[in-house]
């Protein structure tokens, strides 16, 4: 079979300028065509000069190594070893996966590849991988935004998941205190048990049992506080001030927060991977402690 230089250019220069553009596009990038092109004409000049000229050292994986990343840095102006090493893990990803739904698409073709099936390959790939990236940058999203918060209330006290909702504005109207919204069902260790019984019987008859609830657990702080969700007014909900609480994350740590606890008869998370609210000011309570941080250094 006889192959033309101008048609394997042409045919190399074209991939890799269409997997760069997806690496572009995964990672967020700004897209500058023409540093593509140069960086697919680099991938396209190796490849004529590994098919014809025929040295053994152009297929050593350092020289192939090399190649790529000098592809990427053409392509794209990214600054610091990390975010370099993230581009070139995301570029040889997206060439792995394109390169398994060609060679998939060619057999279940019997070898009859066509460009429509190498376009089609093209984007399931794409398609694929941004919905693999979306989900894996959810994550870690979600991830930033947990919280281990330890309640001690007596002799008892327990750790908890929280997640911060930046929609958490609720507070004492009293003390104007933040409320840290947690399922009652993870308080169960922690609260005496006939406290326990007199929350759940509050909930179930709220309008019967608002007088009593205060009364029986007078030896606790309660409140009951009155707040408004989008689809109901006037919603009721039972707060108690711990005796501290104690909230943190992977580089910061509240050992005292100023805060209280309203006791929610539901789930706060249907996939239960976290059980209590955090409100957004926990988000200033760190930033002015690493504030602090730095001008103590």
């Amino acid at each position: 079979m006889v192959y033309y230089i101008e048609y394997v250019f042409a045919e190399n220069f074209l991939i890799d300028f269409i997997l760069l553009f997806i690496t572009g596009k995964l990672i967020k990038r700004v897209i500058v065509y023409k540093r593509l092109m140069a960086a697919s004409l680099i991938g396209a000049i190796y490849v004529i000069l590994t098919a014809y000229i025929g040295k053994d050292f152009m297929m050593y994986f350092i020289v192939k190594l090399s190649v790529s990343v000098l592809m990427i840095m053409i392509a794209y102006d990214t600054k610091g070893i990390i975010a370099n090493i993230r581009v070139i893990l995301c570029f040889y990803m997206t060439s792995l996966i394109m390169v398994g739904i060609i060679t998939a698409l060619y057999y279940l073709t019997y070898d009859r590849l066509t460009v429509n099936a190498i376009v089609l390959s093209f984007f399931l790939g794409y398609t694929g991988l941004h919905f693999f990236f979306k989900e894996i940058r959810a994550r870690i999203d979600k991830s930033n935004y947990m919280r281990n918060v330890t309640i001690s209330m007596g002799n008892l006290n327990g750790t908890l998941k929280a997640f911060i909702d930046t929609g958490n504005e609720l507070t004492d109207p009293m003390t104007g205190k933040p409320v840290i919204v947690v399922s009652i069902e993870s308080l169960r260790n922690i609260l005496d048990k006939e406290l326990y019984s007199s929350i759940l019987k509050f909930y179930s008859n709220k309008e019967s049992n608002y007088e009593s609830l205060l009364t029986e657990n007078s030896n606790y702080n309660l409140k009951i506080i009155r707040y408004n969700t989008i689809s109901s007014k006037g919603e009721m909900m039972v707060v108690v001030t711990p005796d501290n609480i104690e909230i943190k994350g992977k580089f910061t740590s509240i050992p005292t927060a100023d805060a209280v606890i309203g006791i929610s008869p539901k789930k706060i998370s249907q996939k239960e991977d976290y059980d209590a609210l955090l409100f957004h000011k926990i988000l200033e309570w760190e930033m002015e402690q690493n504030n602090e941080l730095v001008k103590s250094c």
